[in-house]
């Protein structure tokens, strides 16, 4: 499990260490890649919490979820166009270049897990 320092207790999921591990897994297994880029701030650790939530189990069997160390000046932040922490892209890897379906800096469990269903159904519907 990866754990951002500061963030006190990580998430009931087991977090991938990277964007390349995320994407390569969410290929393999034809599901969407999840990316939180974090920090050890209070939003990043509301958010985290946010995605521990039971209510979003069932849906987190279904994508590929890595959560990433946040610092402006990454490639990954660059190239995601990531500003902030706590920031969750839902990601549709089908194509060769990750294509974002959905930026979050915030949300109630019921929020983030509408909107991961919905990527889901877009990505599959549009096999």
């Amino acid at each position: 499990m990866n754990n951002i320092p500061g963030l006190g207790e990580a998430p009931s999921r087991t977090a991938l260490n990277s964007v390349d591990d995320a994407v390569k897994a969410a290929k393999e297994g034809s599901k969407v890649a999840l990316l939180l880029f974090s920090d050890g701030g209070a939003k990043s650790k509301t958010f985290s919490q946010v995605l521990g939530d039971a209510s979003l189990d069932e849906v987190f069997g279904k994508v590929a979820y890595a959560m990433v160390e946040f610092s402006k000046d990454s490639a990954d932040a660059k190239k995601f166009k990531v500003t902030a922490a706590a920031t969750l892209l839902i990601l549709d890897v089908s194509k060769e270049e990750p294509k974002e379906l959905k930026k979050m800096t915030g949300g109630a469990p019921p929020t983030v897990k509408k909107e991961i269903e919905s990527a889901i159904k877009k990505v599959a519907s549009s096999k």
